[in-house]
């Protein structure tokens, strides 16, 4: 279900926010930038590795909290380049 449903935010929501975005005047890219790029690519990898099997063990549980810590901390370090003037 999760996997789903990201694919549809994925595939449905976030072109159509760029959409309104313009209609509105608004600056709307899908210019993610690097981290973030790297980021998804990360989490594609370890969502594929685990629905691959269908079975799961106490090490894929593992990668998972692991993935999400890194995630979590790259985050909080990243520069906020909105407040840089």
């Amino acid at each position: 279900i999760a996997v789903g449903s990201s694919t549809q935010i994925a595939l449905f929501v976030v072109p159509f926010s760029v959409l309104v975005g313009w209609c509105c005047g608004r600056g709307m890219d899908l210019n993610f930038g690097t981290l973030n790029t790297s980021m998804i690519t990360l989490s594609v990898i370890v969502v594929l590795s685990m629905v691959v099997d269908g079975q799961s063990n106490w090490l894929q549980g593992y990668l998972l909290c692991s993935v999400y810590a890194i995630i979590a901390v790259m985050y909080w370090y990243l520069p906020d380049y909105a407040h840089v003037t």
